[in-house]
């Protein structure tokens, strides 16, 4: 056995690293999530990005191209857990894996054709201050590493911060995305195929607010990519958009 495995086993054994999904101890080798937790991921089957219901619901964005997302988002579930870790155990290093992972996986469905740069939905400076990254940007890094796309953090600026959507009522949460984010003046993205990127959408208003934002962009197009969502209906997603995301970003 060499000494870089002595090492780690050492490693492993004063400091344990345990499985993002259901907390089991990780196995040398194993990075972040058990074999089992990946096998019982639910990730989205449904690979038609131009057609899929998020996409029939802002049919009238004319400049958004397709919307997709790796895995379906519930409550409780092995994929809640994950993005938890992400968002609020400060392990940042686990979005670069989860975005290298998804775009693995997704690349041969066409999901990512024709982008020139990932576009990851900005934190408010209150969050991004207590975080001390943005979990968005840290999931576009992974996929940078795979599409060879760049990550462009200077188009979208959040220029409001707006309590936790979590616990408001639908009717608030449209309200409380309204002209939160604005457009650097100096990025001009114009001609470009902008890729938004986030961890989870559940009713899509914060999205639907950066979409918004870069719809005034002349000759622009719009795709969408977020690590995770739930599948929407009509009770839950009208075509001026909805909420933030479940967990709050």
């Amino acid at each position: 056995m060499s000494f870089s495995s002595l090492f780690q086993d050492l490693l492993d054994l004063l400091l344990p690293r345990f499985c993002c999904g259901c907390g089991s101890r990780l196995a040398r080798g194993e990075r972040y999530v058990c074999p089992r937790c990946m096998m019982q991921l639910s990730l989205e089957q449904d690979y038609d990005w131009r057609n899929n219901q998020r996409m029939l619901f802002w049919r009238e964005h004319t400049v958004l191209q397709r919307m997709g997302a790796f895995a379906q988002y519930r409550r409780k579930s092995i994929v809640a857990h994950i993005i938890h870790h992400l968002k609020y155990y400060h392990h940042y290093e686990l979005g670069p894996w989860m975005g290298r992972w998804a775009a693995t996986t997704l690349q041969p469905t066409g999901l990512f054709e024709g982008v020139d740069a990932l576009v990851p939905i900005p934190l408010t400076t209150k969050r991004l201050h207590w975080r001390g990254y943005n979990q968005a940007e840290q999931l576009a890094r992974g996929l940078s590493e795979v599409l060879g796309v760049e990550v462009r953090t200077d188009i979208l600026r959040r220029v409001a911060n707006r309590e936790s959507q979590a616990r408001l009522p639908l009717e608030y949460r449209r309200k409380n995305v309204r002209h939160i984010f604005s457009l650097n003046p100096d990025a001009h993205p114009e001609g470009l195929h902008l890729m938004l990127v986030d961890d989870v959408m559940t009713t899509g208003a914060t999205m639907m607010a950066a979409i918004k934002e870069l719809e005034q962009v002349p000759d622009i197009q719009i795709s969408v990519f977020v690590w995770s969502w739930t599948h929407p209906s009509a009770d839950t997603i009208a075509n001026d958009g909805m909420d933030n995301e479940a967990e709050a970003s």
